[in-house]
């Protein structure tokens, strides 16, 4: 067997989350030798137990790589284990990674991505706002994680593509299955557009209520920030606002009008100190990117910088730079520092992120 089967066995086996992996592999640095191991060199490895190396020798029992890569190419199908250079990073810093994703087309490599998820059972305000943002988004080149779902996600996903940009959907079921049906066009689409189809369920997983909530974790991970539209008191976005929060990441918030059940959990979440944000652009603004319309006039307006605001334009980078640094690369006073500072902060070619530190946008 290639390197790959045997990794693609190793994070099948059932019953064995990503910890008791990574003590396998503590004990044999490949998947290879995890296979080939014996009986009683897996009952020594800490934290296995009997009813894993049941498990283990059971599945390399069953194990048929020509049959799952037979099962994988009719399905059209790719996969990464946890071990695989090409697994998403952010995934693995989740309490319960994913052991395998599977997808058509694409997996994420956009350096900025945003989640738009809501209501299933949206309104027209809604629909059109989530379509409005993710356009937009897309259009300035970010990419747009959903889970194409009915409602805001489908909206998401659709407003994505009319904006040029990538879109990728999260599943609750397996991912050459188009769940609902009714999404099948979009679903195509977002393959043909450059994006992708991904799950953490093997081929031939049929949706269940208990996958969705799951599922919402990885949408979490994929994304720099998370965007609620709407979303009622109890609902299945706020579990993927809230895994947003735990991993670090930015929650923005559409408000919605009082005492509106759709706009409930939104509400909430502003309460909370959610992001409340009413244009694309201030999402844009967050994550440092000049929007598309703004670039042309910035190209113009740095034509007509003064010599000396040109220079200090120069020195600021993408890595924040303090003030005093600045001064004492382009040899000048504090005092003329901060005038050329406040002027390409005034015409928003740079930002300042705190305590007098610096960096360009986008």
């Amino acid at each position: 067997m290639k390197r790959e089967e045997y990794d693609f066995w190793l994070c099948g086996i059932p019953g064995i989350g990503v910890k008791k992996l990574l003590k396998l592999r503590q004990e044999f640095p490949t998947a290879e030798q995890v296979f080939a191991a014996p009986e009683e060199k897996l009952r020594k490895v800490s934290g296995i137990t009997r009813k894993d190396v049941h498990n283990i020798e059971e599945s390399r029992k069953k194990y048929n790589p020509v049959h799952w890569n037979k099962k994988l190419a009719a399905c059209q199908l790719k996969c990464e284990g946890f071990f695989s250079d090409e697994y998403p990073p952010e995934c693995r810093h989740l309490h319960q990674p994913p052991k395998r994703l599977f997808y058509r087309g694409s997996l994420p490599k956009e350096q900025y991505r945003v989640a738009v998820v809501g209501a299933r059972d949206c309104s027209l305000y809604g629909r059109e706002t989530a379509r409005l943002f993710s356009s937009c988004l897309a259009a300035n080149g970010v990419a747009v994680i959903s889970g194409l779902a009915r409602g805001i996600d489908g909206w998401a996903h659709q407003g994505a593509l009319e904006g040029g940009g990538s879109t990728y959907a999260v599943l609750g079921n397996s991912a050459e299955i188009c769940y609902p049906k009714e999404h099948e066009r979009l679903y195509h689409s977002i393959i043909r557009r450059g994006g992708g189809i991904i799950s953490e369920y093997p081929p031939g997983t049929e949706a269940r209520p208990s996958y969705f909530p799951m599922r919402n974790r990885i949408i979490g991970a994929l994304s720099d920030g998370v965007l609620v539209v709407e979303a009622r008191a109890k609902s299945g976005s706020l579990i993927t606002a809230d895994l947003a929060l735990e991993q670090g990441k930015e929650v923005f918030v559409i408000p919605g009008r009082v005492r509106d059940a759709l706009s409930e959990g939104c509400n909430n979440l502003i309460k909370q100190g959610a992001c409340l944000v009413t244009e694309p652009e201030e999402i844009l603004d967050c994550l440092g990117i000049i929007p598309q319309s703004e670039r042309k006039n910035l190209r113009n307006l740095n034509i007509r910088l003064e010599t000396k605001e040109k220079m200090v334009y120069d020195s600021v980078s993408f890595e924040p730079k303090h003030i005093s640094v600045l001064a004492e690369e382009q040899k000048m006073e504090p005092a003329e520092m901060m005038r050329c500072l406040l002027t390409l902060l005034k015409y928003g070619m740079i930002r300042e992120i705190g305590n007098h530190y610096y960096v360009k946008r986008n």
